[in-house]
């Protein structure tokens, strides 16, 4: 029997991982990144509770999570989703990177209290999403409309710009109070109730294993939705007028009432979620933690900051990481984790909501900034246990 030698030079055969693609799958970037703005965010108050620093800023805290820690969530999603539900191309590199430099600033401004500068930037990411965002919707290589709820998309980027016009006006000597707490209103609430309501009605269905909404103008109903979303939209922006112009339970209340009936009826969460899956169940509590806290906020104008962390923590920022574990473990190949309960999951929401609690109850204690200590490292602790599980997948260092 002859056999034949195999020559040393021949390849020895081994095992690689595919090439990871960036800008088909952006959300590898950006949510990595928008935890670690988020550590810079929250770890604000452990820093000064701990007496590492020896001052503080809510105003600071506020506007690197909103505008930099949710906006990096946020652009992760609408970066992969849009040219998927269109069939247009991805994003560029040059576009990804300006997303990136523009989210960097932010937070490097607000840092070292550059608040026109962070506007700057903030206004340059809305224009950027903006632009992105038309352009594969109305381009002749978009294969799908979006649709009707998408119509708050360009209603947020709107309380967005006029935010962050506001406040860099504001920062000039003289100019009267309404201006920056109208300007804070629309960037720490506007922007993401719109894009919660907008985003969340697309999403939410996908999730809870319903079939995506239509897309608009598929049809007469589809096009009085747009309609309907349109007015949701713009309640919330004069609910924001009205709550900078002294009606403070009003306000708040009237967006406790938009939010509800848009993603309870929009959105499909009047029912719980129709597949299993911890991450779900989350997004689902996340959903009603919103209008939860703004009608704490409505009903209680004196406990007003500790009812909207009720919105800020249980809401907004569980929403992002449960949207957030939804893509990747989706997009990762990684489903039967998405039907289970993963741990790091776990961990995460039972920490947030922790986080949450504690912050609450920060105003009804007289132990108010060691609460606050306990919430900042509550949080922390949760986002890196999330972190440690997903990035190393996010990155390609692991399948």
């Amino acid at each position: 029997m002859r056999t034949s030698a195999i020559p040393l030079t021949q390849p020895i055969a081994t095992v690689t991982r595919p090439p990871v693609e960036w800008r088909r799958e952006p959300f590898r970037i950006f949510f990595p990144l928008a935890v670690l703005l988020g550590w810079i965010g929250v770890g604000h108050w452990l820093l000064y509770t701990l007496g590492i620093t020896e001052s503080y800023s809510g105003f600071l805290h506020g506007q690197v999570m909103m505008q930099a820690f949710m906006m990096a969530l946020a652009i992760g999603f609408l970066l992969t989703a849009l040219p998927r539900r269109t069939q247009g191309p991805p994003p560029s590199a040059l576009e990804m990177g300006l997303a990136i430099a523009a989210l960097l600033t932010i937070t490097g401004a607000a840092l070292a209290q550059r608040w026109a500068l962070a506007q700057a930037a903030y206004g340059a990411l809305f224009l950027l999403l903006l632009q992105f965002t038309v352009r594969r919707f109305v381009g002749r290589t978009a294969g799908r409309r979006p649709p009707a709820s998408f119509v708050l998309v360009p209603i947020g980027v709107a309380h967005g710009l006029a935010g962050a016009a506001l406040i860099a006006v504001a920062t000039r000597p003289g100019m009267p109070e309404w201006v920056i707490a109208l300007g804070r209103l629309f960037v720490e609430q506007g922007v993401f109730l719109c894009l919660a309501v907008g985003v969340g009605s697309l999403v939410l269905p996908l999730m809870g294993g319903a079939p995506p909404p239509a897309d608009v103008g598929s049809s007469p109903a589809e096009r009085w939705k747009v309609a309907g979303y349109a007015g949701l939209g713009l309640t919330i922006l004069t609910s924001l007028i009205l709550e900078a112009a002294g009606w403070v339970r009003l306000g708040p209340l009237l967006r406790a009432a938009v939010v509800a009936g848009g993603l309870g009826i929009g959105g499909g969460a009047w029912r719980a979620p129709g597949k299993p899956g911890l991450h779900r169940r989350l997004a689902w509590l996340a959903v009603w933690m919103m209008p939860l806290g703004l009608v704490g906020a409505g009903l209680f104008p004196d406990l007003r900051i500790a009812a909207l962390h009720v919105l800020f923590i249980g809401g907004f920022s569980l929403m992002g990481f449960t949207v957030a574990t939804h893509v990747s473990l989706t997009h990762l190949d990684l489903e039967e984790l998405a039907l289970g309960r993963p741990r790091a999951v776990a961990v995460l929401g039972f920490t947030v909501l922790l986080a949450m609690l504690a912050r609450v109850a920060a105003d009804l204690s007289h132990t108010y900034f060691d609460h606050l200590g306990w919430a900042a490292g509550l949080w922390l602790a949760g986002s890196a246990v999330w972190l440690a599980f997903l990035g190393p997948r996010l990155l390609g260092l692991r399948r």
